[in-house]
């Protein structure tokens, strides 16, 4: 049945045969439920692209476990479009995961993720790329002859506030009751290479390899050395993430832990994934750089890629309430979660 107006405007009704009801009715179904089919159909493609917010504003060998996933098409095999997007200040993988701008996030290590969760964010890791890696440590002149941690007594020494080594050169230093004047110098190498300041904080895995490289010889004083074990990169998300989306978590992570172990297994073709981003990079340099991530990666079976226990993160946690960082009673169990490496591996991943 239809309507229609005569020519005095009148409203006039036009049966049709059952034949043809029956197909209009169908039509006028069809065109109902296609906005929700095809609603459902942007919700399920959505899910599929997700982005990582990386820590640096820099392409940088951290990063290329990542790009060698995205390379050898393992996200693409599991359904994924994958956008890496880089970290600064402003645009840091705990503000903008948790606001919901990125699904993913890597830090520096759990440290940054436990003070985050103590002021509320609710962040959970599901992975740690460097297990034990000890990345964080002093540098000083190979000509000051400072060598130990006891020679750095009443010594100035530069710090990088804010940064992820703060916190974990602050207990170094303390622990040891070691008295010394302390200034922010951030990135700035040039007040050590000047002799202004008698040491500073650094990576192993940057400034450690950096410096030499630019023929600045240099000592290196190691937390590790004095009972401080760190951890490297962590890779997190929000609870909700996990909670209300662990099929694209899981699919995630493990496209993730396979370009992990192409990294560690292959570091020269891997590090072409990285040269090819940014053609600038010393490709040497770059390689030696990633072999010293490589050295750290968890690919074992007793501590396969992404290895998380519970000792890594109440390790943590402790150095950060002993420096007052955190002063909020937090569950660390909570602040990450093994299910996902779990159903990967077949078998309970470090409880």
């Amino acid at each position: 049945m239809t309507m229609a107006k005569n020519k005095f405007g009148h409203v006039r009704v036009r049966n049709y045969s059952r034949g043809a009801r029956g197909r209009l009715f169908a039509l006028l179904a069809l065109l109902t439920t296609l906005p929700l089919v095809l609603n459902s159909s942007c919700k399920r493609g959505n899910e599929n692209q997700v982005s990582l917010r990386f820590p640096i504003p820099i392409i940088e060998a951290g990063q290329t476990p990542f790009y060698v996933a995205q390379d050898k098409g393992y996200y693409a095999a599991e359904n994924l479009d994958v956008k890496f997007e880089m970290g600064s200040p402003e645009l840091n993988p705990v503000k903008m995961v948790a606001s919901g701008q990125n699904t993913f996030g890597v830090l520096g290590g759990p440290d940054t993720l436990l003070v985050a969760r103590s002021k509320g964010q609710p962040l959970e890791a599901i992975a740690i790329i460097h297990r034990n890696s000890n990345f964080p440590c002093l540098i000083t002149l190979k000509s000051s002859g400072i060598t130990k941690l006891e020679q750095l007594q009443g010594k100035k020494i530069g710090f990088f506030y804010g940064h992820i080594s703060t916190d974990v050169l602050h207990n170094l230093l303390h622990k040891n009751n070691i008295k010394y004047t302390e200034v922010d110098v951030g990135f700035d190498y040039n007040q050590l290479i000047a002799g202004q300041i008698d040491a500073e904080w650094a990576f192993t895995v940057t400034a450690g390899l950096d410096l030499p490289a630019k023929g600045v010889e240099i000592n290196t004083i190691s937390p590790a050395d004095y009972g401080i074990v760190t951890q490297g990169y962590t890779i997190f998300a929000t609870d909700s993430t996990i909670n209300s989306q662990p099929d694209v978590v899981l699919r995630f992570l493990r496209a993730t832990l396979k370009g992990i172990k192409d990294t560690v297994e292959n570091p020269e073709e891997a590090n072409k994934a990285l040269l090819k981003r940014d053609p600038k990079l010393d490709a040497a340099l770059s390689l030696r750089r990633l072999r010293a991530y490589n050295a750290v990666t968890s690919n074992s079976d007793g501590y396969p890629p992404g290895y998380i226990d519970s000792t890594m993160f109440q390790s943590t946690y402790d150095r950060l309430v002993e420096e007052k960082v955190v002063s909020k009673p937090l569950n660390v169990s909570e602040s990450y979660t093994t299910r996902f490496l779990d159903q990967i591996y077949g078998r309970a991943i470090g409880k």
